[in-house]
């Protein structure tokens, strides 16, 4: 899919230059590159692989296969975000895990019913597949994910007034009776409750954006802009068909998938258009702080087992917990000083604190985590799982009142005192948590794509031999 020109270019002239006239005659035409986004080229070939992958999704979906020309536009804004985001984790280190990735393969192998070695076997003798490209691909499917995740965690922000006000909506009441039933003693089982089956409806829009500061002549072009393409949407076409109609006059515009959803699951504003739209009522504009949306309601199913709109609460049979009051000190090694010599350093330290120093002071003192240092070390009432799990892990076995020996973590060296312990109840703790869960997942997928809009808009790409 990517691959970084410099490169692409280097083993192609290697490939020309080693060639006799006899070979050139019998070779088959080269692959050509077909688009160039940054540093980095997609070929025609990566271009006809994808095309090829949508056709056979839309006849496993069973819905009708678009054209050509309309599946080579798909195949090629496709790679191209890929590409993109590809480029994007790189700069930053994103890179797959090695355990994860094997771990999905052997989920694969064991789908199909082999073992991951009979799976590579298949794969490696059946034409047009091979081990190697599957692997590559879920690499890649992680480290995109790694890096929306990333990117749309810096991007959303839940306040609590947000989790307020989600815990007085009829969603938040429903949380909280979850929550309630889980904590109640266990009974004799229960039959599992027969759930009616949820209606999920496959949305996409095309998204006109208008920027709150535009000028009033801008605001005017895009809203009829807008005008012009609810116009030829009311005609019964695609969304695709809607960009291609306006012949290049659409670059303001984006097609942007919201994919299976039930009506719970929309974004706010998109609830009421949806439900007019399921009406059989004509489509129409609807407008937002982003602009202008037109909404296509390409699918419907039924799910049986539906996913509900609120995730189920994991396993909790209560929520108090027993926190640790906690001190320590940390030095971390640096250009100057070893991982070895930091030990020694701290080594010292311990001798000093079983000689009776005090703690507090030498964290004052010593320590290099200006937030504890400053109070001596505290670190506050700490719950399992809050801290790296070496740490975690060393509050545990210290005994009450008792210091830790110097120990390892990705933050550096560390010695810890262990000062209090209590029981604790986490309940609005949790509570919060898991409705921070739900407001980012509602809003993840419109922020996504606002976000692949920028990477789209702030890159270069540069159409070159596509077929």
């Amino acid at each position: 899919m990517w691959r970084p020109l410099t490169k692409l270019i280097f083993t192609s002239t290697l490939l020309i230059s080693g060639l006799s006239s006899n070979l050139w005659a019998a070779a088959k035409p080269l692959d050509q590159i077909a688009i160039i986004v940054n540093d980095g080229v997609i070929l025609n070939s990566d271009i006809d692989t994808r095309v090829a992958d949508l056709s056979f999704q839309a006849q496993q979906r069973k819905t009708a296969v678009p054209d050509d020309k309309t599946l080579r536009q798909q195949a090629r804004e496709q790679l191209i975000l890929e590409t993109l985001q590809m480029q994007l984790a790189e700069r930053n280190g994103i890179r797959a895990d090695d355990t994860a990735v094997i771990a999905t393969l052997n989920g694969m192998a064991r789908q199909n019913g082999m073992t991951l070695d009979k799976f590579r076997s298949q794969l490696d003798s059946t034409p047009g597949t091979s081990f190697a490209g599957v692997r590559a691909a879920v690499e890649r499917e992680q480290v995109i994910e790694r890096l929306r995740q990333r990117r749309m965690g810096e991007r959303i922000r839940i306040s609590d007034a947000d989790i307020a006000q989600f815990m007085s909506t009829p969603a938040g009441s429903e949380l909280n009776r979850q929550l309630d039933e889980q904590l109640k003693p266990a009974a004799k089982p229960v039959a599992p409750e027969v759930k009616p089956a949820v209606q999920q409806f496959l949305v996409t829009q095309i998204l006109v954006p208008m920027e709150e500061d535009a000028s009033p002549r801008k605001q005017l072009e895009l809203t009829a802009l807008a005008e012009r393409l609810l116009a030829v949407q009311r005609t019964g076409v695609t969304p695709e068909e809607a960009i291609d109609s306006l012949k290049g006059k659409t670059s303001d515009a984006a097609i942007e998938p919201l994919g299976w959803r039930a009506i719970e699951d929309m974004p706010t504003l998109l609830i009421d258009p949806i439900k007019q739209r399921i009406a059989g009522t004509e489509p129409s504009l609807v407008r937002s702080p982003r602009g202008w949306h037109l909404l296509w309601l390409l699918d419907r199913r039924e799910l049986k087992a539906p996913e509900s709109v609120l995730p189920p609460p994991p396993p909790a049979p209560t929520t108090v917990v027993a926190q640790r009051q906690v001190r320590h000190i940390l030095m971390r090694p640096n250009d100057l000083q070893s991982s070895d010599d930091v030990r020694q350093v701290m080594d010292g330290i311990y001798r000093q604190l079983t000689k009776g120093a005090d703690f507090a002071e030498l964290a004052r003192l010593q320590s290099q985590d200006p937030g504890s240092a400053v109070k001596g070390g505290d670190l506050g009432w700490v719950s399992p799982g809050d801290m790296v799990p070496e740490f975690d892990r060393m509050i545990g076995k210290t005994p009450m009142g008792q210091i830790s020996q110097p120990f390892l973590s990705s933050f550096g060296w560390h010695i810890l005192r262990v000062e209090g312990e209590r029981k604790q109840d986490m309940r609005d703790s949790i509570l919060k948590d898991r409705a921070r869960q739900i407001l980012f997942a509602r809003a993840y997928d419109e922020e996504l794509g606002a976000w692949l809009r920028e990477l789209r808009s702030e890159a270069y790409v540069d159409y070159r031999g596509a077929r």
